[in-house]
């Protein structure tokens, strides 16, 4: 009962913090730059802080720097208004609740690792090393599921799309899905704008700005208001 309360009141208050919610320039369907940096991951993100100052605050917190420093990986980049968005919701929520607000810096180690190791895998995948998924088909394209750094199962997948009456030779999006338990699959998914940004030690997919921070926004809200009781 207490956690469909919960989700009735996160309900209630989307519309408002699609109001409050304030505006950069993020991705949107297009290209950051193509081709290769010289630079780690961490450093990449670094150079781009209208898109991830706030994001690479979070790698801090989450205690995941050395991940984006030093090892191969892929990381699928929500936006600093992905965040945003998540933790507005948040604060929305909470003051309908008559509760303070809370901030970046409040928020535990544990929680941003929890949902931040979500987005982060081990090894460099581009689109070319992608397999194909099809939501109406599948069986027959499931994408690729892989877990995630901290072991978290996701699904991985390249979504064809038609071209003037021509089956799959439209532009191609990278969808990538938290899956949590296969046999019951939470399911939300988020899809690239940008893709393959390639640094020294990884790859970086950035995820398009329609995106909430966690996957689901409700998830991420109970864990931290689960904390500050």
């Amino acid at each position: 009962m207490k956690r469909k309360n919960q989700w009735l009141l996160l309900l209630g208050v989307l519309l408002s913090v699609a109001v409050i919610s304030c505006k950069k320039e993020y991705f949107n369907g297009g290209s950051l730059q193509n081709g290769v940096f010289k630079m780690s991951a961490y450093e990449f993100l670094k150079t781009k802080p209208l898109y991830f100052d706030t994001l690479v605050t979070v790698i801090d917190k989450s205690g995941l720097r050395d991940a984006f420093e030093k090892e191969d990986i892929t990381f699928f980049a929500p936006s600093d208004r992905a965040i945003k968005l998540s933790m507005d919701l948040l604060n929305t929520t909470r003051y309908f609740a008559s509760k303070d607000s809370i901030f970046i810096k409040d928020i535990p180690q544990s929680i941003w690792r929890k949902y931040l190791s979500q987005y982060l895998i081990k090894d460099k995948y581009l689109l070319k090393d992608i397999a194909r998924y099809d939501s109406g088909q599948p069986n027959v394209y499931p994408g690729q599921y892989m877990t995630s750094y901290d072991g978290y199962i996701m699904n991985l997948g390249v979504q064809f799309s038609d071209y003037k009456g021509t089956r799959d030779v439209g532009p191609r999006t990278v969808v990538f899905r938290n899956i949590g338990d296969i046999g019951n699959p939470l399911n939300f998914g988020a899809t690239v704008a940008t893709s393959d940004l390639q640094t020294n030690n990884g790859v970086i997919h950035v995820i398009n700005d329609t995106h909430n921070f966690g996957f689901n926004s409700f998830l991420f809200i109970t864990d931290v208001n689960e904390y500050f009781k």
